[in-house]
């Protein structure tokens, strides 16, 4: 069994077809399980899930010297008249991806596995799932999705700068998904050490940070020397995970010069700890968000180019490229996956 675990997903998969022990081993939680616990330590299983503007998925695996060299297509996880396809994010070898059906405009939230290929759309309430809500109005709530009422959970204070984020995540002990929405000089949230994390307006020397497991509200201080300024022309600021280690990250725009700034926090909840990790200066890239640190310490980055439209991606490495090359490819977005046999019906009500 130890053997087999450390197979990758594809091979596995072909393996069911072996024999009826082989399926029935291959196909149990436990060996799921140990496969996956192989795998998140495994460079080799970690892969990038990319969207063009077509709305077609392509994988590539990661590399810091050859970045993008082996991108290939993969199969939508529904078919059909199906449009304005969005990823929200990845966990445990599972995407939440959101989708648009048209003519009807429909809107549906799918969790799947683009390893196995399997899908489920996320079914009506019942108590395998939460939903946490943050209002710069308001309280933040938690819909009880059982018994259907929202239920305030702190006593935070309002935000002159309005944060609406929605994020639905699986049931505690599995961790969590998140679904967000945020404007867009305020970033994404992370989540990291069992809590989301995010910026808030009213805050400008702390992150805030949300624990899952006792529904608290905490603050992170900033580092010295990062003052938010919350100012969609002229800047933007925001958190991230690298290395399981909290990052926030911050760009100002002074004439025409974009400067991106990266912190990393290497002992978490330790102000002390912060550490400036790097500086870009650019008059041509833009909106720089974090996707992953390679095991030489390189940073995959996720850019706006002024002369393109979509998304590009280079490494922290000032004398890097970008990708993709050519003009003509537009790419919406990339998430980090790690390749799974973890089948999204375990956490839906099949």
């Amino acid at each position: 069994m130890d053997i087999l675990s450390r197979l990758p997903v594809q091979s596995l998969l072909r393996s069911k077809c072996v024999s009826k022990f082989w399926m029935t081993l291959i196909s149990q939680p436990y060996f799921t399980t140990k496969h996956f616990n192989h795998a998140k330590h495994n460079q080799s299983f970690e892969k990038m899930l990319l969207l063009n503007k077509e709305y077609s998925f392509h994988c590539s695996s990661l590399s810091s010297d050859q970045l993008f060299e082996d991108v290939r297509g993969i199969d939508r996880p529904r078919s059909g008249k199906l449009w304005g396809w969005n990823i929200h994010c990845c966990y445990d070898g599972l995407v939440l991806v959101g989708v648009h059906n048209y003519p009807d405009k429909d809107f549906m939230l799918l969790l799947w596995n683009p390893s196995t290929r399997e899908s489920v759309v996320l079914p009506n309430p019942n108590d395998d799932y939460k939903i946490f809500k943050i209002d710069g109005k308001e309280r933040n709530e938690i819909l009880a999705l059982k018994s259907g009422s929202w239920r305030k959970i702190d006593d935070h204070p309002a935000t002159d700068n309005p944060v609406l984020s929605d994020m639905d995540y699986l049931a505690f002990q599995h961790g969590a998904l998140d679904c967000v929405d945020t404007p867009s000089n305020m970033g994404y949230l992370a989540f990291v050490h069992g809590a989301f994390h995010w910026i808030d307006s009213l805050l400008n020397k702390s992150v805030v940070t949300f624990s899952i497991s006792d529904e608290v509200n905490r603050e992170i201080p900033l580092p010295e020397g990062l003052d938010l300024v919350f100012d969609i022309m002229h800047s933007k600021q925001g958190v991230s995970v690298l290395g399981g280690m909290l990052c926030v990250y911050s760009t100002r725009i002074h004439h025409w010069e974009y400067t991106f700034k990266l912190w990393v926090m290497n002992e978490y909840g330790v102000k002390e700890s912060w550490n400036q990790l790097f500086t870009i200066q650019s008059t041509d890239l833009y909106s720089i968000t974090l996707k992953y640190m390679f095991s030489d310490g390189e940073v995959l980055l996720r850019c706006s180019q002024l002369r393109r439209s979509g998304s590009v991606f280079k490494t922290s490495n000032e004398s890097s490229g970008v990708w993709p090359r050519s003009d003509s490819e537009c790419i919406q977005d990339g998430f980090i996956y790690t390749e799974s046999l973890i089948t999204p019906k375990l956490h839906t009500w099949y």
